[in-house]
């Protein structure tokens, strides 16, 4: 989005297609570990102690974030049903009618601690894109226009660090990024009308949104409750669509496409009068990115 963006401002493109397509089937599925028969790079510091799939190396991360701050495991329940409860207005979403209550969550099987089975996204293939104009252009064309307020790519320093050496280990990589959206964008989280928040697993949901500036890591559990979470009524409704857990795993663009629906008033669940919507992208890794959608109301 930002690469696009920033193109279309300085003029070497006119229009932008930003996409993405998952065909997993043909390659083995992201969450499981790998399948070959030598290892080598950071691999081999971490699959001999059986730490192998996506799920076990960033538990370990949310293990510690929960443990600093004293997080139960209600909290990441919360995340789950809220994207679960919207699924059930979305007829696009994987999971529409199929939806998950507080004693399903809790008897799901684990997949690593603090991860239960509903904690992780779903794996499915898909495709998804966006269309990219300036905004002069998208005044003449028949939706109502979507602006990119601000959209930022980077981590703060060392989160890459190879084999779990990131100084900053409980973290989702946000906190230097977050800062310069909302001055990119020139709002505060207190603007922010609805939140599509990427989960891969419900853990980086909670950091992101703690980094984010929308709670302290102490508040997490009277912040993280379904009810705070639900649209139209909610603080934040976040993940609208059903998301990554309930929607489809279209590894982040999803969201992207929900935000913008919130602003054109077209979601399944809306959030009335949504002016301003943010995406946060890819907890945990590096580098992440998060952007935030205007309506016209907010230029």
């Amino acid at each position: 989005m930002a690469n696009a963006a920033a193109a279309i401002h300085a003029g070497i493109a006119d229009t932008v297609v930003v996409f993405r397509a998952l065909a997993q089937g043909q390659f083995g599925r992201f969450g499981q570990g790998l399948r070959r028969n030598t290892i080598a790079g950071d691999f081999a510091h971490t699959i001999p102690y059986g730490v192998m799939s996506p799920a076990q190396m960033f538990a370990m991360k949310v293990v510690r974030f929960m443990h600093d701050h004293g997080v139960a495991q209600a909290a990441l329940r919360a995340i789950s049903l809220a994207s679960y409860h919207h699924a059930q207005a979305n007829p696009r979403a994987v999971m529409y009618g199929r939806p998950l209550d507080e004693q399903s969550y809790d008897d799901s099987r684990w997949i690593v601690e603090p991860f239960h089975l509903y904690d992780c996204c779903l794996e499915n293939d898909g495709a998804a894109a966006m269309i990219l104009v300036s905004a002069q252009r998208a005044k003449d064309m028949p939706n109502k226009p979507c602006y990119v307020l601000g959209a930022v790519a980077g981590s703060q320093y060392r989160a890459g660090a190879s084999v779990h050496n990131t100084p900053d280990y409980a973290s989702s990589s946000f906190k230097t990024l977050a800062p310069r959206l909302y001055d990119m964008a020139h709002v505060q989280p207190k603007d922010i009308d609805v939140l599509q928040s990427y989960e891969n697993f419900t853990g980086g949901v909670l950091m992101s949104i703690v980094e984010h500036g929308f709670c302290e890591p102490e508040a997490c559990n009277e912040f993280f409750v379904k009810e705070n979470f639900i649209s139209p009524t909610g603080d934040l409704p976040l993940n609208t669509s059903g998301g990554n857990l309930a929607e489809c795993y279209m590894h982040g663009l999803g969201l992207n496409l929900e935000a913008v629906r919130q602003i054109r008033g077209e979601s399944t669940s809306q959030v009335k009068g949504a002016d301003v919507s943010m995406v946060i992208s890819g907890p945990m890794v590096t580098p992440v990115s998060s952007c935030i959608f205007g309506s016209e109301a907010t230029l």
